[in-house]
């Protein structure tokens, strides 16, 4: 069997995110199956971009990536847009010598922004392929409830009509979301071959590095002052609502301390806020390179992760931060109002209200008054839970049944 994924953004562990494609496609490679990835050259995701003239192949770790030279950018503005449309462009281009070359048996379409359905389509005609569209984000409904956009902006109605196109094409359709099926009924669909796949984890991933001397200096002088340490590792955007949980430090005693490790566009913001608390148990580090996650994780007491209340998590979330969380088997307060939440399912924390910093700091207090082999235990049952249903190996298998 053959496979061809069509994503934008894929990455690996040397070059960074997304890792989706990466680790459900060495799965498959390992069962025998010829993976292909078609990616574009520059993605703002990745911590490394590959060198590219105009097409450039490489070989990692059995995958065959296929990356098309793309315009670097900045933001979210028109060099973002000139990215996508080049990457679009020229799988269209190039479509028929990549159905007469790699010769798949299904083709994922993967990259969010819908624009790639029609030249994957094309590949899978020009082969006898069956094609998956595979869901992230839903679009164009996340750009209209998060970037406030009217359904009637004539780009929102060129997307939605693609959408509902695609929706309606689909051999397959698979999607990190666990009730992405509510979405696609809503639009009137009604014969569909859906199949939800969450993000999932590798165990076998060992970290190879400690953590940075400033980080582990910071962390055991946390631990020296007895601390009990509130730890969010990830990035520190809007709607990661970050506020709450810095706030929720003002609510708790000196035995607390409330760490953010990570990057993105709030955290200068982030940083002020706390600043103007005067509050010097809130602790900002930069970011760590994946193989140095578990041990950041390890030196939390908890875990928190949050999310601004949405409409769009009436269909669930899929956060990658939340399984490495329980692999690290750490109490986690989840305030993330979504249904199906793995942290309820496997019983491995206290879920809160979204955007609550009393609620967060209850939770806080709730944990600390636990002895440390019950805390142990609730974190137990989060790496049990992961392992069970969001092992790669697993949810690889899943996906090919889906496209079968």
């Amino acid at each position: 069997m053959n496979i061809l994924i069509i994503n934008h953004y894929a990455g690996s562990p040397e070059m960074g995110m997304e890792f989706r494609p990466y680790y459900l496609a060495r799965e498959w490679a390992k069962l025998g199956i010829e993976v292909t990835v078609i990616a574009a050259s520059y993605s703002h995701l990745r911590s490394k971009n590959p060198e590219c003239e105009d097409i450039s192949v490489q070989m990692i770790d059995g995958i065959r990536y296929v990356f098309l030279k793309t315009p670097p950018y900045l933001g979210n503005g028109l060099g973002r847009v000139r990215n996508i449309f080049a990457y679009v462009r020229k799988l269209r281009h190039r479509a028929d010598g990549f159905a007469r070359q790699y010769c798949p048996d299904a083709v994922i379409s993967s990259s969010t922004y819908l624009l790639d359905w029609r030249p994957a389509v094309k590949i899978a005609r020009l082969s006898g392929a069956k094609t998956c569209f595979e869901i992230h984000d839903i679009w164009p409904l996340t750009l209209q409830v998060m970037g406030g956009l009217s359904e009637k902006n004539p780009a929102m109605r060129f997307l939605q009509k693609r959408e509902d196109e695609i929706l309606r094409q689909a051999d397959s359709i698979v999607s990190i979301l666990p009730f992405a099926d509510i979405h696609i009924k809503e639009r009137g669909v009604t014969d569909f071959n859906y199949h939800h796949i969450p993000n999932g984890i590798d165990p076998e991933e060992i970290p190879a590095e400690p953590l940075p001397e400033k980080h582990m200096s910071v962390l055991s002088e946390l631990k020296a002052q007895g601390k009990f340490i509130l730890l969010y590792a990830g990035g520190h955007a809007v709607s990661n609502a970050l506020e709450p949980f810095i706030d929720a430090e003002g609510e708790l005693d000196d035995r607390f301390a409330v760490v953010l490790t990570g990057g993105g566009a709030q955290k200068e913001q982030l940083m002020k806020r706390a600043g103007e608390s005067g509050n010097p148990r809130i602790v900002f580090l930069d970011s760590v390179a994946k193989n140095q996650v578990p041990a950041l994780l390890d030196t939390a007491d908890a875990l928190f992760l949050g999310a601004k209340k949405s409409p769009l998590y009436r269909f669930g979330v899929g956060m990658n931060k939340l399984f490495d969380y329980m692999l690290a088997a750490k109490p986690i307060i989840n305030a993330v109002e979504a249904p199906g939440n793995p942290v309820s399912l496997a019983g491995c924390g206290i879920c809160v209200p979204a955007e609550d910093p009393a609620a967060i700091a209850a939770a806080a207090r709730e944990l600390a008054s636990m002895d440390e082999s019950s805390r142990r235990k609730m974190g137990e049952l989060g790496r049990e839970y992961v392992l069970e249903h969001h092992n790669y190996e697993t949810l690889a298998k899943r996906f090919l049944e889906a496209l079968e």
